[in-house]
C-alpha cells in the first residue's frame, strides 16, 4: 500500500537554521533533509583541522560555511544550517544573508528539556562533548531569543514535525535507488560501495561478479547466492595458497578488514583454489 509523500511547512527556496542548544537533537533533525542541502558547523570546523570540536578554527570554518552558503543561496537553493545559534548576532547575521539573496528565513527551534540535552552531551566523547555549563549558557542564551525580532521570517517548532517520516521517506528514497548495491552496502558498509561496481557481465558462469577498484588497484569478488538463505556470502579472488599452483582462489569476505587481507593477497579465511581445490 503506497503512502502519500511526506511535506514539509518550508517554502522553496529557504535558509533554515537548526536553533538548540549542544544536545538538543538537531542533527537528527536534520536528516529530513538532503545531505547536500545541510552544513554544518561541526563538519566545517573537521575540515579545517581534523576535529569537528577544534573552537580555534571556528572563524575560519564559518567563514567557509558562509562562502558556500552564499554561492548556494545566489542559486536560490534550499539550504540548512545546522549550529546552535546561541548567539543573537549570529542569528541576525544569517537572517540578513537571506534577505540579501530574497530567500525566506526560518528558525527550526528544538524543544528538548535540559535534563536530555546534558545527558546526551556527556555521552558524547572527546572535543564533541560540550562542557556542561556552556550547555546552561546556550539554554539560557535561547531563553532570550525572539527570532522573529531578529529578522527571521517564521520560527518552526521541531517537535511539531514528521521528523522521522520524513528522514525514514528520503532514505528509502535513496535505498531505492542504489538498491543494486544493497549486499555490498550491508556487508562492508556505505562507504565501501563507493569503490564498488557490478561487472557488466560476469566472469563466473553462475555467481554475479564485480570489482572493487581504486586508482591502479583492484579486487575482483563474487556474491554466493546459491539458494541457501543462510550461506550467502561474498568471496574474493586471490592466489592459490599453495606453492606449486598458479590457480586462482575464492576467499570468503564477510568484512572490510577481510577485503583489505585479501587484496594483500593475505585471506584471513580458508581459499579454495579453482585448479586444485586447494
Amino acid at each position: 500500500m503506497s503512502t502519500a509523500p511526506i511535506t514539509l511547512p518550508f517554502e522553496t527556496p529557504a535558509l533554515i537554521l537548526l536553533v538548540g542548544a549542544s544536545g538538543t537533537g538537531k542533527t537528527r533533525v536534520s536528516r529530513m533533509f538532503q545531505p547536500c542541502q545541510v552544513l554544518r558547523a561541526d563538519d566545517f570546523r573537521r575540515m579545517c583541522a581534523d576535529d569537528p570540536g577544534n573552537q580555534s578554527v571556528s572563524g575560519a570554518a564559518w567563514q567557509a560555511l558562509e562562502t558556500v552558503l552564499r554561492a548556494r543561496l545566489a542559486l536560490r537553493l534550499t539550504t540548512v544550517v545546522d549550529a546552535t545559534f546561541a548567539e543573537e548576532g549570529l542569528r541576525r547575521r544569517f537572517a540578513e544573508l537571506a534577505d540579501e539573496y530574497g530567500v525566506l528565513s526560518y528558525a527550526l527551534a528544538m524543544s528538548t528539556p535540559p535534563d536530555l540535552a546534558h545527558t546526551r552531551n556527556a555521552a558524547r566523547t572527546g572535543t564533541t562533548r560540550v562542557p556542561a555549563h556552556v550547555v546552561d549558557n546556550q539554554f539560557a542564551q535561547l531563553r532570550e531569543a525572539s527570532p522573529n525580532a531578529e529578522g527571521i521570517d517564521r520560527t518552526v517548532l521541531a517537535e511539531t514535525l514528521p521528523v522521522l517520516g520524513a528522514a525514514l521517506e528520503r532514505l528509502a528514497a535513496e535505498e531505492e535507488r542504489t538498491a543494486d548495491l544493497a549486499d555490498v552496502r550491508r556487508v562492508f558498509g556505505e562507504a565501501a560501495t563507493e569503490l564498488f561496481a557490478w561487472d557488466a557481465t560476469s566472469s563466473d558462469p553462475q555467481f554475479r561478479t564485480g570489482t572493487f577498484a581504486a586508482g591502479s588497484e583492484s579486487l575482483r569478488v563474487r556474491w554466493m547466492d546459491d539458494g541457501d538463505p543462510y550461506d550467502l556470502r561474498f568471496e574474493a579472488l586471490v592466489s592459490c595458497p599453495t606453492d606449486w599452483c598458479v590457480g586462482p582462489a575464492w576467499t570468503p569476505v564477510r568484512s572490510v578488514a577481510e577485503l583489505a587481507a585479501a587484496h594483500q593477497n593475505n585471506p584471513l579465511d580458508d581459499t579454495q583454489c579453482v585448479y586444485c581445490d586447494a
